[in-house]
């Protein structure tokens, strides 16, 4: 007598159960999706920018086209390599957007946004600020005022890893006063008094220094009253060095003084 095959015996593959394979991979995926949303929950720009980056990694050109067959021994070089796409732009982009929403927005309502800007430099990022808001004619003791706008300044830069290099720069004319004969100890000055308030205000001692170029850094040539004054100014770098820096100035070191 033949014995009938019982309902709960799944020896052999049906073709109407395929589905469940579909099902399971879409599952997997869902959860690895809200996962990813979970570690993204704190609104990081800069987890987010990494993430997109190997997202965009992942899914290149080359993979969705299908140009090469992946196999099991093959697949590992669907990973996307780190050295194949900048480690730095993604993260700076994201803190250059934060850097200059928490500076200008505090420039703007005080009325010195033609003073402050927030520039992208081959370093990194750039908060340059006019030697006006900060100091008295040839002196390099802050103005009481200047505080303030420091304390911006170090909330911007706190939350970053990245080292700071503060600049001192003049113009090409002397020193005013009897305190200062020369535009190099004027500029070093200046910017060790801002290195000292951004580490008064919390900042790290291990992750800035100051260095000062006098006159021979200028953003545009000494030709009037108006060039000379956007020369006269102090620049506080957030450097990104995976990022690269400008083979046509030489980098000063992030730590110590510059004489």
């Amino acid at each position: 007598m033949r014995r009938r095959r019982r309902a709960s015996d799944h020896s052999e593959f049906h073709a109407d159960e395929r589905w469940l394979i579909t099902y399971a991979d879409m599952i997997t995926l869902l959860l690895a999706v809200f996962i990813v949303l979970y570690a993204l929950s704190d609104t990081n720009v800069r987890k987010f920018s990494a993430f997109a980056q190997s997202v965009a990694a992942a899914f290149s050109v080359d993979i969705l086209k299908g140009t090469e067959a992946t196999t099991v021994t093959s697949g590992q070089q669907m990973a996307p390599m780190t050295s194949s796409f900048d480690a730095g732009s993604g993260a700076l982009s994201a803190d250059m957007r934060s850097v200059q929403a928490t500076v200008m927005d505090f420039a703007i309502q005080k009325g010195v946004a033609s003073q402050v800007s927030v520039d992208r430099v081959p370093e990194g990022i750039a908060i340059r600020i006019s030697d006006a808001l900060l100091f008295s004619s040839g002196r390099a003791a802050l103005d009481e005022r200047s505080r303030v706008l420091l304390a911006r300044v170090v909330a911007a830069v706190l939350p970053l890893p990245n080292a700071v290099r503060i600049e001192g720069h003049t113009d090409t004319g002397q020193p005013a006063g009897p305190f200062y004969t020369d535009n190099w100890s004027l500029s070093v000055d200046r910017a060790v008094a801002v290195l000292r308030a951004m580490v008064a205000g919390g900042i790290d001692p291990a992750r800035v220094g100051a260095a000062g170029y006098g006159e021979y850094r200028p953003l545009v040539p000494n030709t009037d009253d108006a060039s000379r004054a956007r020369n006269r100014r102090v620049d506080i770098l957030i450097l990104y060095p995976d990022v690269g820096v400008s083979s046509a100035a030489p980098a000063a070191s992030p730590f110590g003084v510059i004489p």
